[in-house]
Order: C-alpha cells, then sequence, then structure tokens
C-alpha cells in the first residue's frame, strides 16, 4: 500500500510538472516583440568578456570600442568567467510614458546588476540586484527565479547586465510584464513544487526500508536522491532563496558541490546496485576510477570553490553519463536483471538531460520545456531504481523462500527417514528389552517362569488383591529322590526330568487359569485362582497322577518320576505376600515327604474375617497375569 501511495504521488507529479511546462510554452518561447517589449532577447544581446570594471561608465566607454559582440545563438553561453562579463541590449519604447518591465533569467547566478542607460539624456538609472549572494530581501524581486525590475524611458534607451556566477556564464534572458511575470512564478512555484515533493517521498520512503532491510543499496540510492535534490534546489534558486540565503560559505560553494555529490552517489549506488565486484575487475576499477575523480571535485569545491571549474566538470559529466550506461549495457547483456532497469532509467535521465546541453550550448533557445524535461527525467530514473530494488528484492527473497522451501523439504525428508530410523529402533529395542525380560523371567530348561518371574506375577496378584480379595491356590512341587537320579543317571537325564515335570505343569497352568514356576532345583510352585480347598486337592492329585505316568528311558532302564506336592489355599488380602502361602504350601509339602512322598497334603490358610472373594476381580487378575490362549 505505501509503495502504490508513493508511486501514485510520484505520477501525479510527472503529470503535473509536464502540463505546467506545456502550458507556459508559449509565453516562454516567445521572441522579442519590439513593440510591447517582451518576449525572449537572445537575439537582441551583446557581450564584454574579459573585464571587471567594476561600475558601468567604464563599461559605457568600452561601447564606443569593438569589444562587444553580438550573440549569434538561441541561448547565450559565455562558458566559465571567473571575472564576470556584461551583457546589454537596445530597447526603443515608442510610447510617451516610461514602462516598467522584469527581465527574467532561467539560471543559477551568484550576482546580476542590472541598470538601464537613457539615450536622450544620458542618465544611469539606479541600480537593480538580485542572485544567489544577494539576501532574498534586498532582491529588486522577492522571488526564487532570478529577476529585476527596470524601467524604460520614452525613446531609446540600453540595459547593461553585469553577470558574475561560478557556473558556465548561460543567459536564458527574457523581458515580460509583471502579469506575465506573476503567473509564471506561479507555474514555477506549482513545478518545483511537485518535483521537491514526489523527490522527497521516494527519499523518506526508500529511507524508511533501508531501516528495517539494511541492504546498503537503499543507503546509496538515498544519498544519490539527497545529492540530486540539493543540486536542483541549487540550479533553480529554490535553495538559495529558502535554506541558505544567510550562509555565504556555503552558497559560494554549493554549485559544484552539489554536480559532485551527485555524480558521485550515482557511481557508487551503481557499484553497490550491479554488484560490479562479481562483474569484473576492469569495470571495477573503471567505477572506482570515476568515485576517485568526483570525489576530489567534491573535495575542492569545499577547500578550493575558486578554483573548481579547472577539473573539466562538463566534460568529466559528459563521460561519466556515457561510462555508467556502457557499464549497465553490459552487466545487462551478462543476464544480471537489475542492470535492465539501472541501463533504462539512466537513459531517460540521459535522453531528458542531452536537449538541456544543447541548449546550454546554444544550439536551441532555453525554455521551460527543455529545463522541465530534466526535472521529469531525474523523477522518472528514480521512480525506475526504486522499482528496480523492489524487483530485486522481492526476487532476493523469492529466491531465498525457495532455498528455503527446499531446505525444508530435504530437512522434512530427513526427518521422517530419521523418524523412521527411530521407530525402526526402538522396535527393535523394545523387542530386545521384551526379550531380556522375557529371558530374565524365564527358566531355560523348563520354559517356566524362573523365580523372579514367579515373584512379579504374585506381586501382581497381591496389587489386584488391594481392592478386591483374591482365593487361590498355591501348590509347592517337589521331585522325590531327584538327587539320586542326578547321582546315578548324570545331570542331563536330570535336566529331562525336570523339563518334562515342566511341561507337565506349565500345561495343567494354562489349561486351568493360573501360573507355574520353577524356583530351583527340583523345586516347582503352581498357583491356581478360584478354588476352594477341595478342588485345588484334586487338581494337585491330578498333576501328581500325570507325573506318575511320565517315563525316562535311560541306557536300557527306564525311571518313573514321582512328586510330592503341598498345598496352600485361602483368600489373598493387600498384606498378603508369596511368603505367607509358600510357607503354608511348604509346610504341606514336608509333611507329604514325611509320609512316604508321591502324594498331596493340603495346608490351608484360616482367614475367619475376610470377604468372599469376587469372581469378578477373579477374571481381572486372570486376565492381568495369564498369556492369551
Amino acid at each position: 500500500m505505501q509503495r502504490f501511495l508513493a508511486g501514485l504521488v510520484v505520477a501525479l507529479a510527472i503529470v503535473l510538472i509536464g502540463y505546467i511546462s506545456l502550458s507556459s510554452i508559449w509565453t516562454n518561447t516567445k521572441e522579442f516583440d519590439s513593440d510591447a517589449l517582451t518576449g525572449r532577447l537572445a537575439g537582441e544581446l551583446e557581450y564584454l568578456v574579459g573585464t571587471n570594471a567594476g561600475h558601468f561608465p567604464e563599461a559605457e566607454d568600452a561601447a564606443r570600442t569593438d569589444k562587444w559582440q553580438p550573440n549569434p545563438k538561441p541561448t547565450l553561453n559565455l562558458g566559465n568567467q571567473p571575472d564576470g562579463a556584461w551583457v546589454r541590449f537596445r530597447v526603443d519604447n515608442a510610447t510617451p510614458v516610461p514602462l516598467q518591465r522584469l527581465l527574467t533569467v532561467d539560471w543559477s547566478y551568484n550576482l546580476i546588476e542590472a541598470r538601464v542607460l537613457d539615450r536622450a539624456s544620458g542618465e544611469w538609472s539606479a541600480p537593480v540586484r538580485t542572485g544567489n549572494f544577494i539576501e532574498p530581501s534586498r532582491r529588486g524581486v522577492a522571488s526564487p527565479m532570478l529577476s529585476l525590475p527596470i524601467t524604460l524611458p520614452s525613446g531609446a534607451a540600453e540595459v547593461y547586465l553585469r553577470l558574475e556566477s561560478q557556473l558556465p556564464l548561460i543567459l536564458p534572458l527574457r523581458m515580460l510584464d509583471r502579469e506575465t511575470f506573476h503567473r509564471e512564478a506561479l507555474h514555477d512555484y506549482l513545478r518545483m513544487g511537485a518535483f521537491f515533493g514526489a523527490m522527497l517521498v521516494m527519499l523518506f520512503y526508500s529511507a524508511s526500508l533501508f531501516v528495517f532491510i539494511r541492504d546498503r543499496s537503499y543507503l546509496y540510492y538515498c544519498g544519490y536522491l539527497a545529492a540530486v535534490i540539493l543540486h536542483v534546489a541549487s540550479i533553480y534558486n529554490y535553495g538559495a532563496y529558502f535554506l541558505w540565503s544567510e550562509w555565504p560559505w556555503f552558497s559560494l560553494r554549493v554549485d559544484f558541490l552539489s554536480i559532485g555529490l551527485a555524480f558521485l552517489s550515482a557511481c557508487m549506488f551503481e557499484r553497490q546496485f550491479l554488484n560490479l565486484k562479481s562483474e569484473g575487475r576492469w569495470l571495477t576499477r573503471c567505477i572506482d576510477m570515476l568515485v576517485v575523480y568526483w570525489s576530489c571535485v567534491v573535495l575542492v569545491s569545499l577547500l578550493l570553490p575558486n578554483h573548481a571549474h579547472v577539473l573539466f566538470i562538463e566534460e568529466a559529466g559528459a563521460l561519466t553519463c556515457i561510462t555508467m550506461l556502457a557499464i549497465a549495457f553490459i552487466v545487462w547483456q551478462r543476464g544480471n536483471v537489475s542492470a535492465i532497469y539501472f541501463f533504462i532509467a539512466w537513459l531517460c535521465l540521459m535522453t531528458a538531460t542531452f536537449f538541456l546541453v544543447i541548449a546550454m550550448r546554444g544550439a536551441v533557445s532555453m525554455n521551460f520545456a527543455i529545463r522541465a524535461a530534466q526535472l521529469m527525467g531525474f523523477i522518472l530514473e528514480f521512480l525506475l531504481l526504486s522499482i528496480a530494488l523492489a524487483e530485486r528484492i522481492s526476487r532476493e527473497r523469492a529466491s531465498r523462500l525457495k532455498a528455503q522451501n527446499a531446505l525444508m523439504a530435504v530437512q522434512a525428508q530427513n526427518n521422517r527417514v530419521l523418524e523412521k530410523q527411530v521407530a525402526l529402533r526402538t522396535r527393535q529395542l523394545e523387542e530386545a528389552n521384551r526379550e531380556l525380560l522375557t529371558l530374565s523371567s524365564t527358566d531355560p530348561l523348563t520354559g517356566l517362569n524362573n523365580r523372579r518371574g514367579f515373584e512379579d506375577n504374585f506381586e501382581e496378584v497381591g496389587k489386584s488383591s488391594l481392592a478386591a480379595p483374591v482365593r487361590l491356590a498355591f501348590l509347592m512341587v517337589d521331585i522325590d529322590h531327584f538327587k539320586a537320579i542326578n547321582d546315578t543317571h548324570g545331570h542331563n537325564v536330570g535336566d529331562e526330568c525336570l523339563a518334562r515335570v515342566g511341561k507337565t505343569l506349565g500345561g495343567y497352568s494354562e489349561n486351568e487359569a493360573g501360573f507355574a514356576g520353577r524356583l530351583g532345583g527340583e523345586e516347582f510352585a503352581v498357583v491356581f485362582y478360584d478354588l476352594a480347598s477341595g478342588q485345588a486337592g484334586a487338581m494337585a492329585e491330578r498333576i501328581r497322577a500325570a507325573i506318575a505316568e511320565l517315563r525316562i528311558t535311560t541306557a536300557g532302564e527306564v525311571i518313573q518320576l514321582t512328586v510330592s506336592i503341598g498345598v496352600a489355599t485361602g483368600v489373598a488380602h493387600g498384606d498378603d505376600s508369596m511368603s505367607t502361602f509358600a510357607e503354608a504350601a511348604d509346610k504341606a509339602l514336608y509333611r507329604a515327604k514325611r509320609e512316604g512322598r508321591n502324594r498331596v497334603v493340603l495346608s490351608p490358610i484360616p482367614k475367619t474375617d475376610s470377604p468372599s472373594p469376587s469372581s469378578d476381580n477373579t477374571r481381572q487378575l486372570q486376565g492381568a497375569i495369564l498369556p492369551a490362549p
């Protein structure tokens, strides 16, 4: 939105400057009318150079000589004249009364002094002065336009002008009546107001962008813009009238200083904007030489302002413009998109300035249209450069976004690969952990729980019994005469016996809702849920009988296994541990051993104040402990 508003202001300024210049071009280019005594005076002028007499009678004496030269060109151009120059023209007031007229000079001068010589009486009028060295209150006409009020006596008269300026003495001189002058002054105010308004809008907008973006191209662009504003304010006399009229030190230096700063900042902007360091050493050297030259012009303008004209500034300015245009064209041909905008912008300014140069050289008359063309050339140039800067930033931003998106895509792909690898590794670790957990809680010989796994399962029973009591049957199983089997037949046979017994116990625990484990050596334990004392005894008896039917064949001998089983039944509460049931079952087991082995002995755990166990809780416990069938 801000860019749109800035562009709209600049476009309106160009339209306004063009309209005003075209509307006033008739009066600005009108040839001198000897009857009305108004119009352009280029064809009426004579000039005298090489003298600085200081008072007009000596100039009048010079008029009797042949040193006065006529002006053959549409615009008088005397070049650089450090000692100043004299200019005169003759008029004939055919009316019987004196006429009031205004002499208007469309150029910049330090001092212009005018006096009128009445040819009939030989008397001189009082001098009137204007120029950038004259304070506004002391000027003949209070206006940024350099104008001198004169009174033309009836009959023949001569008007003498003394000119002083550091710039080339170019004299687009016109004689106007007051009505025409006030109308043109108003147009000039509007035209210059539109120019300075458009330039300041672009300056402040670009400065704000530099603050946020920190792109050095915007810094050099703002410097170039400010230098051009200073130059136009100087050459069009608005700066001396409104800003530095009371600063003679600055007024003496501002003309060449503003030119030097404008070219210096333009060279630095091109070097930065086109990134000439990456385009080749010789291009960089060319632009660096220009930077050095214009830096010297700036220094000489500040330290030795009266000698700045010896630096061939006009010729150097033309060479700089051509060089910068050629560099932009070369870089453009190499594929630099930004160079296209710079080339077109610089070409627009050079085209507009070309007409001003040929007018300064006297080839055509200097008028509002030509001077306004350069103003519009400046505005159009900076508008195009502003668009070029914005386009370059947009292009770089798009490139950064593209690179960022590509980087994010690569990063996302890497993340996906990493996530897959992490997930795979996590699954592998989980499987390994489960295997380790299984191995750490499983007896490798029998496939049953080892003591740790058995105790963990019983701990889960204890946790569940905190909510509601659970009825349990705890069987302690011991193989009879196992040591003798090991000693007689060897450990391999003993291991086979343990494996066969473990398989039998495991089958009953899985089928009858319980879990079994090998506690160590030939000792096993089995837990069943929700079995009363009689049911638990019957289950133990079936297990004993099943094991008694097992036969182990070795070295032609058949081994018959028997087991003694101690059974403890009761209701488990939260304060009951495995040792409570194990001790009771172990006591019953020892009774079975003492009574002859190969038998089942029951030892209930009395709980007189215990509530009846919940079958729902038993089923929940079975689901928590037992593996799915």
